[in-house]
């Protein structure tokens, strides 16, 4: 196979990667958040130690599994889960999944973009995502945009698999730029305190995934 065409799969693998779509490259892609980040979505959703009571948002929610998660820790509560994805597919994909969710209230799913969050100030209790800063067009808007709607001393989780993605550089698919995580984590530092980054293991497995906490601070400055 030329390296034209070679670099020519390769950019369609990450633009689906980015924001899945039809056709076979976005089946790819699909098969592979249904296989690959259901564990690391549950593993993000442990990590925010969700209250039933608590509001909750995540960030590019893909197939859903994440606001799955995190449904079962509010419905009992007055708590609810808001998620936003700019891909149509995967927002049709997610609503047939939560279908139940979303018709007892418990979540709430918006088709938009993070760079302009639809929720008000100080209104989130906890944010996470994974599979997800990478692709952020300009991370400084979206980063301010979720300081703006977090309440004060809420937490952010971003959740990642340092191991996997670099092998999504090495076929092409990322950019190491696009991933530099010590460059997300000084950004993070310019809106947010306490920002500090873990390794941990899967459940019942040597591999690692790596979680990074960030925090707005308890007091308006």
């Amino acid at each position: 196979m030329s390296s034209t065409i070679m670099s020519s799969y390769a950019r369609s693998i990450g633009d689906h990667l980015r924001k899945p779509g039809g056709g076979i490259y976005g089946w790819m892609v699909k098969r592979f958040f249904k296989k690959q980040s259901r564990p690391l979505e549950k593993a993000t959703v442990m990590h925010c130690k969700i209250q039933p009571n608590e509001s909750v948002l995540e960030l590019g929610f893909g197939s859903g599994f994440g606001i799955q998660y995190a449904a079962q820790l509010v419905k009992n509560g007055s708590g609810k889960v808001y998620g936003i994805d700019f891909s149509p597919v995967m927002m049709t994909e997610a609503m047939e999944l939560l279908k139940e969710e979303i018709s007892s209230n418990k979540v709430q799913l918006t088709l938009g973009d993070v760079s302009d969050l639809p929720y008000r100030d100080d209104s989130i209790d906890k944010v996470f995502h994974c599979n997800c800063y990478y692709f952020w067009d300009d991370r400084q808007k979206v980063l301010n945009n979720i300081h703006r709607i977090l309440r004060p001393g809420g937490l952010m989780i971003t959740v990642l698999n340092r191991t996997f993605l670099q092998k999504m550089i090495g076929k092409g698919f990322l950019t190491e730029d696009q991933i530099d995580h010590e460059r997300y984590i000084n950004e993070l530092g310019n809106h947010f305190c306490d920002v500090d980054i873990s390794d941990f293991n899967f459940r019942n497995s040597e591999k690692k995934y790596q979680v990074i906490r960030a925090f707005k601070s308890k007091i308006s400055i």
